[in-house]
């Protein structure tokens, strides 16, 4: 295994943040000179296209299956493969090479300890990344709507709450922190429910659910200041007591509102706060109270066909969505990260530990790609919006 073909480490990270899970592979196939695939936490394949995962490395599910234990790899030398782990928290990814030799074991296993900090880092950016766009998945909070609000007022009458079906309501749903933040659930609970009681809120629905609360308010409570200007029975602050019992509880929470609606539309407010909490997170808002009313053009956009609104997103940038399927070069996050950050050429280039030079090679691929001049501020305006809702509806899909 001549020592001239491997990377120095930052050189690998560097290749890496350009180019991706395609480059890891490539590399490791070549140094080690056999066949290898990159598997995720998840036992997604990163590397290489599923439908190119065939031969001596095997199913990469099965290959994945393998618990790590106390060793950082695990060489099978009934079928010559090799499986070395990358921890990422409680979980962890798999890199499987084959065939290997046994002779050759300790030499591979080498190369992947030089290259396995850049790579963990790099596993642990894409499933951040991944993890904002999906943490409003699997919300337990869906299954209320399943058949209209039917399905609510029957899991109110099972929890002997009332609820004035001719009424209209509003809900807020309230999202508790990230996936590795740890908090008291009884306290946090304690605390909501107390808050309250000290507003005589008795008529506020409260549910508990994955990661957080919704709660039901009737129409005539306002929750903000800018309900507050106008007439109303109740004032609730919200951000008091954001402010409050995230303070007692050592937690940060982000908190969505949708627009008021009749009972039996109430599905409909549910999405939309939804909808204003994974927007605020995509536009950098994921600790603040955000109104679905307040979201301006994107309020106004998400009020039309959703799937209409999708498919103009997704082929407006299919071609950087293409280019980064068959080339493995990051072209989206790199885009998503020069909108963000209002083509801040310096600062983008630290946050993907690239050289500017590689940043301004990115770009214009990409606006090659997108037929489009970013120097000009309506055209970064336009797709800072059309990325912003590819995200969200793209994860919306995958919910479907």
């Amino acid at each position: 295994m001549p020592h001239e073909m491997r990377d120095s480490s930052f050189q690998f990270m560097e290749r890496l943040a350009e180019e991706g899970f395609g480059y890891a592979g490539a590399y490791l196939e070549q140094t080690c000179r056999c066949k290898a695939l990159v598997i995720g936490p998840d036992r997604e394949l990163l590397y290489p296209a599923a439908a190119d995962a065939t031969g001596p490395t095997g199913n990469p599910a099965e290959a994945a299956e393998s618990e790590p234990g106390e060793k950082r790899y695990r060489f099978d030398a009934r079928n010559n493969r090799l499986t070395y782990f990358i921890p990422l928290g409680r979980a962890f990814a798999s890199i499987v090479l084959a065939p290997v030799k046994e002779a050759a074991v300790e030499q591979t296993v080498s190369v992947l300890d030089e290259v396995s900090a850049p790579l963990t880092y790099h596993l642990a950016s894409y499933l951040s990344s991944q993890r904002m766009i999906r943490a409003m998945r699997d919300d337990a909070s869906a299954k209320l709507f399943e058949n209209g609000a039917q399905g609510l007022a029957d899991y109110l009458a099972t929890r002997q709450l009332q609820i004035d079906e001719t009424g209209s309501f509003f809900i807020t749903i309230t999202r508790i922190g990230g996936g590795d933040q740890h908090y008291d659930w009884a306290s946090t609970s304690e605390s909501v429910r107390q808050y309250l009681r000290e507003q005589h809120a008795s008529d506020v629905i409260d549910i508990g659910i994955d990661e957080g609360f919704i709660h039901i308010f009737p129409s005539d409570y306002a929750v903000d200041d800018e309900g507050r200007k106008m007439p109303h029975r109740h004032f609730y602050d919200l951000a008091y007591h954001k402010a409050v019992h995230d303070r007692y509880n050592g937690i940060v929470t982000s908190i969505g509102i949708g627009r008021s609606y009749p009972f039996p539309q109430l599905g409909t407010s549910l999405r939309e706060a939804k909808e204003a909490l994974e927007l605020g997170w995509l536009l950098g808002k994921e600790d603040d109270i955000i109104r679905y009313a307040q979201l301006g053009i994107f309020a106004i956009l998400l009020d039309t066909d959703h799937e209409a609104l999708r498919r103009y997103c997704k082929q407006t940038l299919k071609p950087v969505i293409d280019f980064e399927a068959a080339h493995g070069t990051p072209l989206m996050n790199t885009l998503r990260l020069m909108l963000d950050h209002s083509f801040r050429w310096t600062d983008v280039s630290k946050l993907l530990f690239i050289h500017v030079n590689t940043l301004r090679y990115r770009m214009d691929k990409i606006a090659e790609l997108l037929d489009s001049d970013f120097s000009e501020q309506a055209v970064r305006a336009n797709f800072f919006i059309i990325v912003k809702l590819y995200d969200l509806l793209s994860s919306e899909q995958a919910d479907a």
